[in-house]
């Protein structure tokens, strides 16, 4: 054998022992290698490519194959461009790193990893107004909030089926936070999600209620503003109110009817009450006249039970057509003539903290005394927007424990005490002592601490 023949047959060797160990091999253009294996990411530094040493590239998502393609060694492989059925966000190499195929040169068998997304539909209504037509935006979201957010987000549902499953398993309690950030990052770039999700809950301590779903999604989705979105309960100086506007479905007021409903600039829903704004919004977080409105724009006294109780007996008694003073005097009588006196706790004079209890009972057992009396009606005297507030004290000429209401009006301050009423009527003696003014009640002698 001469010199260049073993010289040449030594140079095939190298070559051959150099592609075997780099996991490409010499072959004709297009054909397929056939290990699919996934070594390490190639180096930084580009070859020059060589068409002779092919190597393969593949393509995944998941476990599924997407493609794959011969590369000459050293050269850029040509990554798809989309993946079906799914958002192709971009691609990880084999250690779970981003990377970009078409800028990483090939000089070994490797494989890439689709980062997808499910196809969401553009400009879709995430959040819902309830019946009575409120959005509700201070209210926790729930599980069933988020599985009507993502039917109506997701082009094809089953992408997320396992999710929805759990969700409608449980769709009226809260969801939990970290489940909302599990699907954001289910549905959208992670570390996009991440940033959302950090800046909303940035002590990690905030609730997360429909304002806060409605600004994590409508800042991921890129929603704009959506003409005619009217909500009584979601006014436009609150911070999340464009987040509102932009995922929301239509409402089912408008506030030229709300307007035209109000009492005095009240209103009522289920016996709950609301006060409507010159805009057409409800006052919310925020006392007016003694009342104080919360979030949502209902008016509480601080008890959610009595808040309940009081809005099933107005229910009851309010009638269309009637003014806001009638409906007071047909709560004054309710009080006065369905409920029935039995002798109970008796409180010192000024002293405060039984409103709420000693009215609670007096629903639930429809008897008690002066202050179960008294408790009833200026609860329910709120309910309709009155400036009420209760006393406890002494009346008459021999200084008797006692309670009654008093109503602040723009005309003055009247008391009202069905309980003293209801016992002069059974002794057949016919007294009115609803609405009388403070000054013409001397021969009561109404006297209480800290009372004017």
């Amino acid at each position: 054998m001469n010199k260049n023949k073993a010289h040449h047959i030594l140079l095939l060797a190298a070559l051959l022992t150099f592609a075997v160990l780099s996991g490409c091999v010499m072959r004709p253009a297009g054909t397929a290698p056939e290990s699919p294996g996934v070594p390490p990411a190639a180096s930084s530094a580009t070859p020059e490519p060589t068409a002779e040493i092919l190597c393969t590239v593949r393509y995944y998502r998941g476990d599924e194959l997407l493609g794959e393609e011969s590369v000459p060694y050293g050269a850029l492989p040509a990554a798809p461009a989309a993946v079906e059925g799914a958002r192709l966000l971009g691609w990880l190499d084999a250690a779970g790193s981003p990377t970009v195929p078409g800028e990483t040169a090939v000089t070994e068998d490797t494989a890439y990893y689709a980062l997808t997304r499910p196809l969401l539909r553009e400009g879709a209504d995430l959040l819902w107004g309830d019946e009575r037509g409120f959005l509700r935006p201070w209210e926790p979201f729930t599980n069933g909030d988020a599985a009507a957010a993502l039917r109506s987000l997701l082009t094809d549902s089953s992408d997320m089926a396992e999710t929805l499953s759990q969700l409608d398993a449980d769709p009226d309690s809260p969801m939990a936070r970290e489940a909302f950030a599990s699907m954001l990052e289910a549905l959208f770039a992670p570390d996009q999600a991440r940033e959302v999700y950090a800046a909303l809950f940035p002590t990690g301590e905030e609730p997360l209620n429909r304002a806060v779903a409605a600004a994590a999604l409508a800042a991921l989705t890129g929603a704009a503003p959506k003409d005619g979105r009217y909500f009584p309960d979601a006014a436009p100086d609150s911070w999340a109110y464009q987040a509102l506007i932009s995922v929301s479905a239509p409402g089912t007021l408008d506030p030229l009817s709300l307007k035209e409903q109000t009492l005095d600039g009240f209103l009522w829903f289920d016996g709950y009450l609301y006060y409507l704004d010159e805009d057409g919004y409800f006052l919310s977080d925020e006392t007016r006249d003694g009342l104080y409105y919360d979030a949502g724009g209902r008016y509480t006294c601080g008890d959610a039970h009595l808040d309940d109780l009081v809005a099933s007996e107005l229910t009851g008694l309010m009638e269309p057509g009637k003014t806001r003073l009638e409906h007071l005097r047909a709560v004054y009588l309710h009080v006065k003539n369905d409920f029935r006196y039995l002798p109970r706790n008796y409180y010192a004079s000024g002293e405060k903290g039984w409103e709420i209890p000693e009215a609670v009972t007096m629903f639930e057992t429809r008897k008690g005394n002066c202050y179960n009396f008294t408790g009833a009606f200026c609860f329910m005297a709120r309910g309709l927007g009155y400036n009420a507030v209760t006393y406890s004290g002494t009346m008459g000429t021999q200084n008797q424990p006692h309670s009654w209401t008093e109503i602040t009006m723009d005309d003055g301050v009247y008391i009202c005490d069905p309980e003293i009423e209801l016992n002069y009527w059974l002794l057949e003696i016919y007294t009115d002592n609803f609405m009388m003014r403070v000054e013409d009640s001397g021969g009561w002698n109404y006297q209480s601490v800290g009372r004017n």
